[in-house]
């Protein structure tokens, strides 16, 4: 064991010992969480994706800051995802999903809204659910697409519990949603499912 790989943290009698990837994270971290890093990496089982979900229900200013910092990273994807041909690539949109959904302990049902040459118009979170399950309302969706003149939308939403493989409801809905969508000549390109760090796309599994 050297000192360049590992490191040690001691919040109680039995010390921490981190690898050299999660030294890199907690260098990430310490400029939002200062001396409560090491401390609440290690509380949340050294999960990015638990300690976003802690930093969204936590009153710590800390945390307000490192939400902060993820929104700006999700912007600064934003701006990639604003050329036409940017949507060629599901890593892009993708990893756009993964950052707003981080650590979300709820489902909720977000849509991308497209123009004629796939330029992003929006993005808006329509409907938060449970744990579980959400509610998705055709009507509101069809209204936010005539609202911001989209063409084409791609759709997503999170299960909370990591698992990425589509319900047999979540394709009932994305069928119900492609068949109101045409109504208005808007087409849906994908529907993306987000979970923790893995993400599923309908398009790209022929599913659509």
């Amino acid at each position: 064991m050297n000192a360049s790989s590992f490191s040690s943290f001691s919040s109680s009698s039995m010390p921490c010992v981190f690898t050299a990837r999660e030294l890199q994270v907690l260098d990430a971290l310490r400029p939002f969480l200062g001396a409560d890093t090491e401390g609440l990496y290690a509380a949340q089982g050294r999960s990015l994706h638990r300690l976003v979900c802690f930093a969204r229900d936590s009153s710590l200013p800390g945390c307000a800051q490192l939400l902060c910092g993820l929104r700006l990273a999700r912007e600064l994807l934003a701006e990639e995802l604003r050329p036409g041909e940017a949507f060629r690539s599901l890593y892009a949109v993708s990893d756009y999903l993964k950052l707003h959904f981080a650590g979300q302990a709820h489902e909720s049902f977000a849509v991308l809204f497209l123009d004629a040459r796939h330029t992003l118009l929006a993005f808006e979170d329509l409907f938060r659910g449970t744990v579980t399950q959400t509610e998705v309302y055709p009507r509101e969706l069809l209204k936010r697409a005539l609202h911001h003149n989209a063409s084409a939308v791609i759709l997503a939403h999170n299960h909370p519990s990591g698992a990425v493989e589509p319900s047999q409801e979540d394709l009932a809905v994305t069928q119900a949603l492609k068949s109101a969508l045409a109504l208005i000549d808007v087409r849906v390109l994908d529907h993306i499912v987000v979970g923790a760090n893995r993400v599923a796309s309908m398009a790209e599994r022929g599913l659509l």
